[in-house]
C-alpha cells in the first residue's frame, strides 16, 4: 500500500457534522489486522475522503460493508473514528433514499497511519 496524502481542510469538512463531529473523548487505538478484504477496506478508506457503502462494497470485494465496517471498528477504531454519515438523495425513482457514507476521522486516520507504519517496519500486528 502507498502511503495516502493527509486530508485537506476540505475533505475533512466534506459533511456538515464532519467538522462538528467530536471523537476526542475516546481516542483511536487501531489493533491492527491481518485480513487481506479489511486492508482493501482500510487501504480504500485512506485513499478518499468519504465512501458510499455501494463503492465501498465494489472496490474492496465484499457484498456486506456494514458487516466489515463493524469489524474494523472492533479493531480500535470504533464508531468514533469510523462513522457512517446517512444522507438523503432521490433515486432514479424519484424516491428519497438514505445511504450510508463512511470515513475516517483524522484520529482515526492517524490510528491506521501509525499501524501500517509500524507493521512496515515488522512490528507487532494482529
Amino acid at each position: 500500500m502507498t502511503k495516502p496524502a493527509a486530508p485537506s481542510k476540505i475533505q475533512l469538512g466534506f459533511f456538515p457534522e464532519a467538522a462538528t463531529h467530536d471523537s476526542s473523548e475516546h481516542p483511536a487505538k487501531f489493533q491492527g489486522t491481518d485480513n487481506p478484504r479489511e486492508l482493501r477496506a482500510l487501504d480504500f478508506l485512506l485513499r478518499r475522503p468519504s465512501v458510499p457503502r455501494e463503492a465501498f462494497d465494489r472496490e474492496v470485494g465484499c457484498a456486506n460493508g456494514p458487516d466489515l465496517i463493524r469489524r474494523l471498528r472492533e479493531h480500535g477504531l470504533g464508531k468514533a473514528h469510523l462513522p457512517c454519515t446517512r444522507i438523503e438523495v432521490i433515486d432514479r425513482d424519484g424516491c428519497i433514499a438514505r445511504p450510508g457514507i463512511y470515513w475516517l476521522t483524522p484520529q482515526g486516520r492517524r490510528a491506521v497511519l501509525q499501524w501500517l507504519a509500524k507493521r512496515g517496519q515488522g512490528g507487532a500486528h494482529g
